[in-house]
C-alpha cells in the first residue's frame, strides 16, 4: 500500500496506514493525529521518505497540539540523487488528550509506504499504578 503526497508550504500528513494500535492511544484518520488518552512520558518518533530532484531540501516535524517539538531537514543533492529518509525522535510528557502529528514542509514530495514513512508513539511510563501498566502503542505509515 503506497501514496504519493505533494506538499506545498506546511500541511499536516493525514492519509496514514492504521498498522498497529494498543492500550490507550486513538488514531483520527480524518485528520491524522494519534490522541493519548493516558498521561505519561511517551517516546514519539516519525521517518519520511523524500522523493524530489527539484526543490534545495526537503523537511517534516513531529508536532504536539499543533506546537512543533522535533524537525528533520535534508538537502537535495541533485536530479539523479533525489531519494532520502529522516528520521527523529524523542522522549515526551503528554496529557491526556494531547494529539501527535507529523507536517510536511515546502514544495516536495514525500512517498508514502510502510517500510520508508511512518510515524507513531509508545507508552514509557508516567502515572499509574507499578505493575500495573498496559503495553501503548501507535504505528502509521
Amino acid at each position: 500500500h503506497h501514496a504519493i503526497l505533494l506538499a506545498v508550504h506546511s500541511q499536516r500528513v493525514s492519509n496514514w496506514t492504521l498498522k498497529h494500535r494498543a492500550g490507550s492511544i486513538l488514531y483520527n484518520s480524518s485528520s491524522g493525529h494519534i490522541q493519548v488518552k493516558k498521561a505519561g512520558i511517551y517516546f514519539i518518533y516519525s521517518q519520511m521518505l523524500y522523493y524530489d530532484g527539484s526543490s534545495t531540501y526537503m523537511a517534516h516535524a513531529t508536532f504536539i497540539n499543533d506546537h512543533k517539538v522535533m524537525g528533520s531537514i535534508g538537502s537535495v543533492i541533485n536530479s539523479k540523487k533525489f531519494l532520502d529518509t529522516k528520521f527523529h525522535g524523542g522522549l515526551f510528557l503528554l496529557r491526556e488528550n494531547d494529539t501527535i502529528s507529523v507536517h510536511v514542509s515546502y514544495q516536495s514530495t514525500y512517498y508514502i509506504s510502510f517500510s520508508e514513512s511512518f510515524f507513531g508513539a509508545f507508552w514509557m511510563g508516567g502515572p499509574g499504578t507499578p505493575g500495573k501498566q498496559r503495553n501503548n502503542k501507535f504505528n502509521a505509515a
